[in-house]
């Protein structure tokens, strides 16, 4: 899917499919976005040790695409609705993935930073307990298994 010439919607997208300078194209194309002072930015990568401290080759995500579509979208419009946030993208990219490879962007416009930066830790902290994503851990010494 060429994604190059177009507006981004929040939600699911398989690795590879969108990249971070569009999602930053299609918030400065918001109709409102003369209203924001910022654009403030989260990216998600895969780190080398999962939780426990165990070593990672790499991680598989997958989701509930159709659910997890709409759990996104309800999270960005309760923060739109957020006195001074102009705009928010969450992208949540699924397939498999290497370490350091991106994995989830979430982008906030705002008039001003301090509510954008609110904005963002709110998302992150949303998208991390709500949305329909599993994710498979690939550790270098032991099994691996699908988590929530």
């Amino acid at each position: 899917m060429n994604t190059q010439n177009k507006n981004i919607n929040s939600g699911i997208y398989q690795k590879g499919e969108i990249d971070f300078s569009t999602i930053i194209k299609t918030i400065k194309s918001h109709p409102n976005i003369k209203e924001a002072g910022s654009i403030l930015s989260f990216n998600g990568i895969v780190r080398e040790t999962s939780k426990d401290g165990e070593p990672v080759s790499g991680l598989t995500i997958d989701a509930y695409d159709e659910v997890a579509n709409k759990t996104i979208a309800r999270i960005c419009r309760d923060i739109k609705n957020t006195e001074g946030i102009v705009d928010i993208k969450i992208i949540h990219l699924k397939g498999d993935f290497n370490v350091s490879e991106d994995l989830v962007y979430v982008v906030v416009a705002s008039a001003h930073r301090e509510e954008g930066f609110k904005a963002l830790r709110t998302a992150v902290e949303r998208y991390k307990s709500e949305i329909e994503v599993w994710k498979k851990e690939e550790l270098i010494d032991g099994p691996s298994e699908w988590t929530h």
